[in-house]
């Protein structure tokens, strides 16, 4: 599904790197599970989103392989609940010091992001594709081990999102998966958030329902109580209107 949606930016922290992405594109994909876990150790964080669409009508616009703006892309995870977490983490084309892309064509089907050393930070895999049959997947993981994770369980959390806007300018779209309260959801305290086999699809709308402060990169935690706002992508639709799997098991 396709939609057009303005992305809300705020402060000039943000100006430089987002300005560009005043108007763009949307296309939401069917999720499949948003896992977010919490050990006591907050290097063992982890969390894994999942989308797969089959029949799939969207499209990858943009090349985040590309050097420059034009390319990378910014990936975005969202829990929502009682204490609302949100971050942002900056994905720029370059080269690992072993010398590969981190950014890598999958033939004519889509796109690869892989930092396992953890050079850019916490980010250590993207995957967006459409297979040839019309499965659109997206997946994203991401480890406290290589950098500040601070998405954790909203304990209780009711629903999430994962975004990836291709391009960290005015290239490519923005895929959104959403999580909403209708997915079966499991919350185990401050250790653990799920949400599998969502029913809607969607992006976020003017910001979720508990306030965030995002930093792009390190991005801080909130709870309900806050009133700070530094970036949030805005769309027309609030819509909350499903494949499972703990990949992180």
């Amino acid at each position: 599904m396709r939609k057009l949606s303005r992305f809300v930016l705020a402060p000039a922290l943000l100006l430089a790197l987002a300005g560009s992405l005043a108007l763009a594109a949307d296309q939401t994909i069917l999720g499949r599970a948003l896992t977010v876990k919490n050990p006591s150790d907050a290097t063992k964080r982890k969390i894994v989103g999942i989308a797969k669409e089959k029949g799939s009508p969207n499209t990858i616009v943009g090349n985040p392989t590309v050097a420059g703006s034009a390319g990378g892309a910014i990936l975005r995870l969202t829990a929502l609940g009682a204490s609302s977490s949100d971050q942002a983490f900056v994905l720029p084309q370059g080269t690992s010091v072993s010398g590969k892309p981190f950014w890598t064509a999958i033939g004519s089907t889509g796109f690869k992001y892989r930092d396992s050393r953890g050079e850019q930070g916490p980010v250590k895999l993207v995957l967006i594709k459409r297979t040839p049959s019309a499965n659109f997947l997206m997946k994203a993981q991401v480890s406290g081990k290589n950098g500040t994770v601070n998405v954790v369980p909203p304990n209780p959390g009711n629903s999430g999102f994962m975004t990836l806007k291709i391009g960290t300018g005015n290239n490519g779209e923005r895929y959104c998966v959403q999580y909403g309260p209708e997915s079966q959801i499991t919350n185990k305290g401050t250790k653990l958030f799920r949400a599998k086999k969502p029913l809607a699809q969607g992006c976020p709308g003017g910001g979720p329902p508990t306030t965030t402060t995002t930093t792009l990169v390190t991005t801080t935690t909130t709870s309900s109580s806050t009133t700070t706002t530094t970036l949030m992508y805005g769309s027309p639709s609030r819509a909350f209107l499903a494949l499972p799997g703990d990949l992180l098991d």
